[in-house]
């Protein structure tokens, strides 16, 4: 399977949101992994182990690279069979703590059992996240359909 030409298999419109409620880092990740539990993705057990895998990694080093987005993530997460996607956008901004000091509006949180898959997954996400154009245009996505419309076009 070719991972960057495959990418937005890894993200379903459930698993999207066009306003984030979490204000914190913290909020962001448990709102986004409570995505991938109301679709049936994780189970609860599994959820609340991502949720620490995700913000231990934190501990070790901000995820928002900058330019207004994040992307958070779990390598090697024995819960999932599959990789998996979340964005949210946060109009009011998050600190992130990010690199540039700027609060964080985009937040691509991955999840994946395999670290060769992950790195493919996140690789492509990094082109969008790289382009300040691309950005923007996504952060005007009002509905999770147009934010996975948006990705599946900018993916593709």
């Amino acid at each position: 399977m070719n991972v960057t030409r495959n990418v937005i298999q890894h993200c379903r419109v459930e698993h999207c949101v066009s306003e984030l409620e979490g204000s914190t880092r913290e909020e962001v990740v448990r709102e986004l992994v409570g995505r991938f539990q109301a679709s049936g993705a994780l189970d609860q057990a599994a959820a609340d182990d991502v949720i620490g895998r995700v913000l231990a990694r934190e501990q070790e080093g901000t995820t928002g690279i900058g330019g207004g987005v994040a992307m958070p993530h779990a390598r090697a997460c024995p819960h999932v069979d599959e990789t998996l996607i979340a964005v949210g956008l946060a109009h009011e901004g998050v600190d992130w703590e990010a690199t540039d000091g700027e609060p964080v509006h985009v937040a691509f949180l991955i999840v994946s059992n395999s670290p060769e898959e992950y790195l493919g997954v996140a690789s492509r996400v990094a082109r969008v996240v790289r382009d300040a154009v691309e950005i923007r245009a996504l952060r005007r996505q009002a509905t999770p359909e147009r934010i996975h419309a948006f990705l599946e076009e900018t993916w593709a």
